[in-house]
C-alpha cells in the first residue's frame, strides 16, 4: 500500500531586525517605484493551514542578509524603536517590520493609527516559506491588491523571497496578512512542506528509496535528526507515527515540524519513483 503523503502532514532564528542599512532602504525605494516582478505560482504545502487569529500587512525574509526591510521616513509610523514603520509612497502604503518577534498588539496599534483595517501576525515557518506574504480577507479570499515586493534575481525558497508589502493607499477593505519568519529552536512550524522542496534541507538530495540508515546520515549532515516516522497502518487503514522503524526500511518522503526535527515517511518496500527530478535542475 503506497503511503499517501498528503495525509501524513498536519502542520508551517534570526535575531529581530532593529536597524536597516541605507543601502537596503535605497534598494527598497528602487523596487517600490515600479511594479514588482510577478511572484512564482504559490505552492501549497502538503497541508492547508489556517490561522486562529487573522494576520496582515508586512514582510519577512532576507535580502543581502536583511530581514523585512522597507523604506522609512514618511512619519506615518512611530520612531525606529517601533515594531513597524509605515510609509506612504507613490500611491502605496509600504510597511516595514523592525521587530519580527513583537507582541502582535504592537503591530495592530500602529496599523490602526495609520488608518489601515489590517491584521498582521508574523509566524514561524519552515525554511521554504520564510518570507511568505499571504494576504486574505477575513473570509479567506486572496487579496490581489496587496502585493509582496520581490527583489530581482534568483530566490532559493519555494514561495518567493519577498522583502516588503505594498498596499494601495486607496484600499478601503479589511485584510489579514500572514508573514513567515524563521523559527527559533524548539518552536513548532505553523506551515510546512516536503523536506525536499526548494529551500528545505533535503532539496535536490537523492534520498528516495534509500534506507533509513542512509537517510538518517544525510539528514545529520544537514543538522537534522529524525523525531518520528510516519507509516501506513494497514489494520487501521490510515497513516500513524511511530518512534522507530527497522533501519532497513525505505524512505519515501518527510517533513520538518520544527528546526532540526524531521518526521520521515518510510515503509518496508521500495516504491516506484513518480517524481524523478523532484524539482531539481537536470542535465
Amino acid at each position: 500500500m503506497k503511503t499517501d503523503i498528503d495525509h501524513l502532514v498536519a502542520r508551517f532564528a534570526a535575531e529581530p531586525v532593529r536597524e536597516v542599512s541605507d543601502g537596503a532602504r535605497e534598494l527598497m525605494r528602487e523596487i517600490t517605484e515600479s511594479e514588482p516582478a510577478p511572484a512564482a505560482p504559490r505552492a501549497r504545502g502538503w497541508l492547508t493551514w489556517r490561522l486562529a487569529v487573522p494576520v496582515t500587512g508586512a514582510l519577512t525574509a532576507a535580502v543581502l542578509g536583511l530581514t523585512w526591510i522597507l523604506p522609512s521616513g514618511s512619519g506615518l509610523g512611530p520612531a525606529s524603536a517601533a515594531a513597524l514603520e509605515i510609509d506612504r509612497e507613490d500611491g502605496y502604503y509600504v510597511i516595514e517590520i523592525n521587530d519580527l518577534y513583537a507582541d502582535p498588539e504592537r503591530y495592530q496599534a500602529q496599523l490602526r493609527a495609520a488608518g489601515l483595517d489590517i491584521t498582521l501576525r508574523v509566524l514561524p515557518v519552515s525554511q521554504a516559506f520564510e518570507g511568505q506574504v499571504f494576504p486574505t480577507t477575513p473570509g479567506n479570499q486572496y487579496v490581489e491588491d496587496i502585493k509582496g515586493i520581490y527583489p530581482p534575481g534568483a530566490c532559493d525558497r519555494l514561495d518567493g523571497c519577498a522583502i516588503g508589502v505594498k498596499i494601495p493607499d486607496s484600499f478601503d477593505g479589511t485584510a489579514d496578512i500572514s508573514v513567515g519568519r524563521k523559527a527559533n529552536p524548539g518552536e513548532q512550524y505553523q506551515s510546512i512542506t516536503s523536506f525536499d522542496a526548494k529551500g528545505e534541507p533535503m532539496h535536490c538530495v537523492p534520498y528516495f528509496n534509500k534506507t533509513v540508515t542512509e537517510v538518517r546520515a544525510m539528514l545529520a549532515e544537514r543538522g537534522v535528526s529524525i523525531a518520528e516516522f510516519a507509516v501506513d497502518d494497514l489494520e487501521a487503514g490510515e497513516a500513524v507515527t511511530k518512534p522507530s522503524v527497522p533501519e532497513s526500511w525505505r524512505v519515501h518522503g518527510g517533513y520538518l515540524t520544527e528546526p532540526g526535527k524531521a518526521t520521515v515517511v518510510a515503509g518496508p518496500e521500495e516504491l516506484p519513483e513518480d517524481n524523478p527530478d523532484r524539482g531539481c535542475p537536470t542535465g
